[in-house]
């Protein structure tokens, strides 16, 4: 069985790396894809580009959203305490199997906290422990490192940060366009804190981060490429950070003031009162009773407590860390700028992806595409098949969001046409959309770009994990909604 994997895997990785091309041109292949299927089931070319516009603008304000998680949660994930944390961390593997579990267990236990969070922290593990692994004369396979950390997106709807339950939470996120039975709030802890899905989860994070380290080739091994092993080892090593020059919350600088590790240039101090400004620990700090005051009215002062948990207070809960995190406001903005460029490609991307959804919704193709399949499905099917649905669409739509957005009134009202509950939608949805990130790249965009990998050289080996989680999903929601 382990021969299998381990052969399925470089066969997968062998396939990708011939024809998987860059992200920006799957969303273009996939926005012609659904203009085809539009004009093909009837629509005409006018509603079809009216339908796009109106996907791209509709989403615009979730799109600022997600932009700010991911900027807050690479600021975060990249601070110096959290950095040094991660390093220590590093240098606990000891061989290939447990190089490869260790980034994708670490990776998908921080997605549970924060998908944007574990999205970062898969990065840097990977590079890092390539580092030491490296360093203690141990092969690794880079590629299937950076894999590893991309799993995180594979458990991030069972966490704190799944969009689609976020969203149903708060009244305020669910679309106005939806019929009025549709838009009732569902607690969090039908969803995200439900038995279906906590045991789910729980398996997914026990089983894929074993897979992954049995994939690791026995030949061909790409290790951390050289000029980034020497980079990482030019760097201060936690130990001495106390005896270098130290600025900006702990982050060691060198002589002229420029972050160690950085590509910007920040003064460590100035004798101007603009400088002095810049660097005020004061200012910097008293910013966060803002969004940290939104947070404690939401989770502590208004009832419900931690059910009130929102894309909106995640979102102010990661902006106070972010800052209490860098401290001074120069470093926090040198940081966000790192980060936006991490970033970019989902930014620009994330509107073409929108026009997908808006054609799908817009032209009908989305609720055909499930009123087909649910015409054959039965009772004891529907989780099958609905995951199976979910994540086809998530391959056009990769965002549980925006693929919500379109797809959850026919999905809520197929699953109560099956004598299901409406939060049991949620779960087909946020469970099933999750398993085809592993083919979809354009999440993996921060992580390619801090790897500097392309996806071709990650997505065989996501797959064989996709596959995985795909069979350990239907069996525990067949059982759960199904059976039980």
């Amino acid at each position: 069985m382990l021969s299998i994997l381990r052969r399925l895997g470089e066969r997968c990785s062998d396939l990708s790396e011939e024809y998987i091309p860059d992200p920006y041109v799957i969303a273009i292949v996939l926005t012609f894809v659904a203009v085809a299927a539009a004009l093909a089931t009837g629509t005409g070319p006018q509603q079809t580009m009216r339908a796009w516009n109106g996907g791209v603008w509709t989403l615009l304000p979730f799109m600022a959203s997600i932009a700010v998680l991911l900027m807050a949660g690479d600021a975060i994930a990249k601070s110096p305490k959290f950095t040094v944390q991660l390093e220590k961390l590093a240098r606990v593997p000891n061989s290939q199997f447990t190089a490869i579990w260790f980034v994708s267990f670490v990776a998908m236990a921080a997605a549970l906290v924060s998908w944007a969070i574990g999205l970062i922290v898969g990065a840097i593990m990977a590079k890092r422990v390539g580092y030491e692994c490296k360093r203690k004369g141990i092969s690794v396979h880079y590629p299937l490192l950076a894999a590893a950390g991309y799993t995180s997106l594979m458990v991030y709807h069972g966490g704190l940060t799944s969009s689609v339950s976020l969203m149903m939470a708060d009244s305020s996120l669910i679309p106005g366009a939806w019929e009025p039975q549709y838009r009732q709030e569902i607690p969090i802890s039908e969803t995200i804190g439900s038995l279906p899905n906590i045991v789910t989860t729980g398996t997914l994070l026990l089983v894929i981060p074993v897979v992954m380290g049995i994939l690791h080739p026995k030949e061909n091994i790409r290790e951390l490429p050289t000029a980034a092993y020497r980079k990482i080892d030019s760097v201060v090593e936690p130990e001495e950070i106390d005896t270098a020059t130290v600025a900006d919350g702990g982050q060691p600088v060198d002589e002229t003031g420029k972050r160690i590790g950085s590509t910007v240039s920040q003064p460590a101090g100035g004798d101007r009162a603009a400088d002095r400004l810049n660097d005020s620990r004061i200012i910097g700090l008293s910013i966060a009773l803002f969004p940290a005051y939104f947070v404690l009215d939401a989770w502590v002062l208004q009832p419900g407590g931690i059910s009130n948990l929102t894309l909106n207070s995640i979102n102010a809960l990661f902006i106070t860390l972010a800052v209490l995190l860098w401290v001074r406001p120069v470093t926090l903005v040198d940081q966000m700028r790192e980060s936006v460029t991490n970033i970019s490609g989902v930014i620009f991307q994330f509107p073409f992806y929108a026009g997908i959804a808006g054609i799908l919704t817009g032209t009908g193709l989305a609720t055909l595409l499930v009123e087909l399949v649910s015409g054959v499905a039965t009772p004891m099917t529907w989780p099958a098949i609905g995951v199976l649905v979910a994540g086809f669409v998530n391959v056009f739509i990769p965002s549980g969001g925006g693929q919500w957005v379109a797809m959850g009134p026919i999905m809520m009202e197929v699953t109560t046409e099956m004598g299901m509950e409406p939060r049991d939608a949620i779960l087909i949805e946020m469970l099933g959309d999750q398993l085809t990130n592993m083919i979809q790249p354009f999440w993996a965009i921060p992580l390619l770009a801090i790897a500097n990998l392309r996806a071709r050289d990650i997505i065989g080996y996501t797959t064989v994990a996709m596959l995985v989680g795909l069979v350990i999903v239907v069996g525990w929601l067949t059982l759960f909604l199904a059976v039980l």
